[in-house]
């Protein structure tokens, strides 16, 4: 796995509007499919634009199933709408690097970012989150970005 550059930065906290959803994390891509057309659509019918690209949060994983919170943000919360809520990428100081190439290699850099984590001496939990900062339908897979953050825990 090759080494990836890790940065640590200084987050505001961000609204956005969420889907929460537990799913098969061999399926995630299918439930993003879901997910960001209805939100994208549920924040430009309340009269806002996305202010950032499409983000997926984590909160639990066991090796087949997630917990996670799929979205984007917003310059101020909306109102909830079925099975979209309001949410925030919290703020404060994380840990981010960039992730080039296939969504399949994220985890590895996510390997090296909780290593940093621990290295720093953070008590990091999940809660982290991937932001797709191109979109898989415009450019080729070898120059996906996965641009990752996670909060530290200090």
């Amino acid at each position: 796995m090759p080494d990836v550059q890790i940065e640590e930065v200084e987050l505001a906290a961000q609204p956005a509007m969420v889907v929460r959803r537990t799913v098969d994390v061999m399926r995630m891509g299918e439930a993003f499919a879901d997910i960001f057309p209805r939100v994208a659509q549920h924040i430009i019918g309340s009269g806002q634009a996305p202010t950032g690209m499409p983000f997926a949060r984590y909160f639990h994983m066991d090796g087949t199933h997630c917990q996670l919170a799929a979205g984007m943000p917003v310059s101020a919360a909306l109102a909830n709408s079925g099975d979209i809520e309001a949410h925030e990428l919290p703020g404060g100081q994380a840990l981010t690097a960039l992730h080039v190439g296939p969504y399949e290699g994220v985890g590895s850099v996510w390997q090296q970012v909780w290593a940093r984590a621990r290295e720093m001496g953070s008590e990091a939990q999940f809660g982290g989150w991937d932001v797709y900062a191109n979109d898989p339908g415009e450019v080729p897979e070898e120059k996906l970005e996965t641009r990752i953050y996670l909060p530290l825990g200090r």
